[in-house]
């Protein structure tokens, strides 16, 4: 059976898109768990915050030093 070229392209797209919570779900030993009850997504949501303000955070140094 031959795939148009369309079909191949979205396979290729659907086998490299990212899990951006694989990370933190990893972390929290859950990445094997099917649906996550409500504490648990609670859990996964403040680490990201936290990340994502860590991040931040160091992005605000890198510049305020750079300005200085």
């Amino acid at each position: 059976m031959k795939l148009s070229k369309k079909n191949v392209d979205d396979e290729a797209q659907e086998k490299t898109e990212k899990d951006h919570l694989l990370p933190i779900l990893k972390k929290l030993s859950l990445e094997n768990k099917g649906d996550l009850d409500e504490e648990a997504a609670i859990h996964v949501k403040n680490e990201a915050l936290k990340n994502l303000k860590e991040r931040l955070l160091t992005r605000a140094e890198i510049i305020q030093r750079r300005l200085a």
